[in-house]
Parts: structure tokens; sequence; C-alpha cells
């Protein structure tokens, strides 16, 4: 009788961790579910920048063609206002490197 109390009790705790360990496993998958989900739409953000990039670029070239042919200043000084040059010989843009971030002050006493 001594051994069967023992054994009860001893199936009683292993059933009781697995039990334990479903909720664990439930919660895990849903955390992964969210998680998985946010990078889904990083990744999507990503994606549609990558194409909004390549319809800047035409949109800039366009640009710049359209202020060569037509001779037209205040469109030059538009896209040089927005850091883009255009080359006088071909015409093609070229963008300038980002102005250096200012070095913050000192702080005084």
């Amino acid at each position: 009788m001594r051994t069967d109390s023992w054994l009860y009790r001893l199936l009683v705790a292993l059933a009781g961790i697995a039990l334990i360990l479903v909720v664990v496993y439930i919660i895990v998958i849903q955390d992964n579910r969210s998680v998985q989900a946010g990078i889904n739409q990083r990744q999507q953000f990503i994606n549609q920048s990558i194409q909004l990039g390549r319809i800047n670029d035409a949109l800039i070239r366009a640009l710049a063609a359209t202020a060569v042919s037509n001779n037209d200043d205040k469109l030059r000084d538009l896209l040089a206002q927005n850091g883009i040059t255009i080359n006088p010989t071909t015409g093609a843009p070229e963008r300038e490197a980002a102005p250096a971030a200012a070095a913050p002050a000192p702080a005084g006493r």
C-alpha cells in the first residue's frame, strides 16, 4: 500500500508539471505571434521605403532634367535647398553629403 501512495503522488506531481508546461507553452506562443506581427510590420515598412526611394529618385531626375532643359532657376534653387545639385554638363542630379551635426556647446558654469 505504501508503494502505491508514493507512485500516486509522483504521477500527480508529473501531471501537474505537464499542465504547467502546457500553460507556459501557450503563453510563449502568444508572445511569439505578437513579436512576429511587429517584425512583419517593420519589414513591410522597409519594403515600401525601398519602392518610394526609387520613385523619389525618378522624380528628382525628372525635375533636374526639366530645370536644365527649361533653364529654370527657381527649380534649381528648390533642388539646391533640398541638397541636390545638378551637373551642368549632363543635367544629372547629384545628392550632396548630409551636413555634419554641430557639436553640442560645452556647458558653462
